[in-house]
């Protein structure tokens, strides 16, 4: 199995696709297409892992700690120069993906070839937050239907809390 190092995510309008460019461990570049009908399935899971793993609280209101703590994970994003796409990238249109959810963070397996060859996203729980609000701003860049999303997520968007 591949270990995908870095991810940039783009909507590309022409594709009405999500693009995710990827440097590979042991190769060069992947790139995979991700559909909003993928996203439909994979979003609700990744945000009830999220939902899941959060304290219980009786002092605070659940989605208000979901809240700050996506919004901390995005102000701890940095930028970074994006992953280069190179000539002989593999492009890869995913049909479906395999998840897993440790206490400690998410890893999302995606198809490389029909042959069988597999790439991992591993992520704790910091950049699995950084990678959903990636995500959620390019459905609304793609003007995909937002019912997937929670509300706490809204709010965790900078001017809205």
């Amino acid at each position: 199995m591949v270990l995908l190092k870095k991810v940039t995510l783009q909507y590309i309008e022409i594709e009405d696709r999500i693009r995710m460019s990827a440097d590979l461990d042991g190769e060069n570049s992947a790139v995979f297409w991700l559909t909003q009908r993928l996203c439909r399935r994979l979003v609700p899971r990744l945000v009830g892992h999220l939902e899941h793993s959060a304290q219980k609280s009786s002092l605070v209101d659940k989605g208000l700690m979901l809240s700050v703590q996506q919004h901390d994970a995005e102000w701890q994003q940095r930028r970074s120069e994006p992953v280069r796409i190179c000539e002989l990238a593999r492009s890869v249109l995913p049909e479906q993906v395999n998840l897993y959810c440790p206490a400690e963070g998410a890893a999302i397996i995606f198809p490389l070839d029909a042959g069988g060859d597999r790439a991992r996203l591993q992520m704790n729980m910091v950049e699995l937050r950084q990678w959903i609000g990636v995500v959620y701003r390019l459905y609304r860049v793609a003007g995909w239907p937002m019912e997937v999303w929670p509300r706490w997520l809204a709010l965790s968007e900078p001017g809205k809390n």
